[in-house]
């Protein structure tokens, strides 16, 4: 397994989806990767990306990342990605990296050079390039976390579509600040609720509880991402008999659940305390959705496949 991996990709092959070859790629040395000072997804965040684990040279979920990664660039006015031909660009650059048991990539796109600078003489196209790191760490399988809230409503993300509620893109600063005052509280993640007490994702993470026989999830109408791993979580839930349900969850319900689950990457954590209160927590049912995504692959992608992310 090689070090960690940065590879660029051509915009006029991964953004044409009439392009119908094999993507080329160019390997960089991390310490001489950049990309323009010009580029707005550095000045503004303007750009999406996706990430997930790759267990065995396999990117987990795939398929329902690319999916969302086209949702995305669609409400940012991006051009449509060529998934297939972006498929293959991520795996082609996993399997570059040699073998490959376990590590994180990201894929990223950004609008490229600001046009607007009329000083700068750089072809206006997106930029593209995925990161392989085979040095991610494992994270721990329980945590507490905090709520903090957000100056939203439930209703915001149908009111005000242009804050882009429901869009993986490259703006982070909330979801890192909110990162550095969880640290602060001495927790290890965070949950945003409105202003009205209704639960909606973390800063990278989504949020799943437990009650009886029923799992559910906030609604990624209220303004949050359709999370990847919460549908593999809800195969898991599915396939072993639990109703599943997205619905609009009131914050007090997170002390009231018989399991807190937050999660990304193909990776599910139980939460054993919200603001310094113990909840109730199922460790057991933890390591068995774990295992679950990570030996059941197959089983999986059938259930997703037909219940990809709206």
């Amino acid at each position: 397994m090689g070090d960690f991996g940065v590879f660029f990709g051509r915009a006029d092959q991964l953004l044409d989806t009439a392009f119908e070859g094999e993507p080329e790629l160019r390997v960089v040395e991390p310490r001489d990767a950049s990309v323009s000072v010009f580029d707005l997804g550095l000045l503004r965040g303007d750009g999406v990306f996706e990430a997930t684990t790759v267990v065995d040279d396999v990117p987990l979920a795939w398929h329902l990342h690319l999916r969302r990664l086209a949702q995305s660039a669609a409400a940012l006015d991006l051009p449509a990605p060529n998934l297939r031909v972006l498929d293959a660009f991520v795996r082609e650059a996993i399997r570059r990296m040699g073998p490959t048991p376990h590590a994180h990539v990201k894929l990223v796109i950004t609008r490229g050079v600001d046009a607007s600078l009329s000083a700068v003489s750089l072809p206006v196209v997106p930029t593209v390039f995925a990161l392989v790191d085979p040095g991610f760490g494992r994270r721990a399988p329980e945590i507490e976390i905090v709520t903090l809230e957000r100056e939203l409503f439930r209703d915001s993300a149908e009111r005000a579509p242009w804050l882009l509620l429901g869009a993986k893109t490259l703006s982070y600063a909330t979801n890192m600040a909110a990162r550095r005052e969880y640290e602060r509280r001495g927790a290890q993640n965070a949950v945003f609720v409105t202003r009205d007490g209704y639960v909606l994702e973390g800063p990278q993470s989504s949020v799943v509880i437990r009650e009886g026989n029923r799992v559910a999830t906030p609604h990624p109408r209220i303004g949050i991402l359709h999370g990847t791993t919460q549908v593999e979580l809800f195969a898991w839930a599915a396939l072993n008999g639990l109703e599943i349900s997205y619905e609009d969850i009131p914050t007090e319900r997170l002390f009231a659940a018989d399991a807190v689950w937050t999660m990304g990457a193909s990776f599910v954590q139980s939460v054993t305390a919200v603001d310094g209160r113990a909840v109730a927590h199922d460790l057991a049912a933890t390591d068995a959705i774990n295992g679950f995504m990570q030996s059941q692959r197959a089983a999986i992608d059938a259930w997703t496949s037909s219940h990809l992310p709206g």
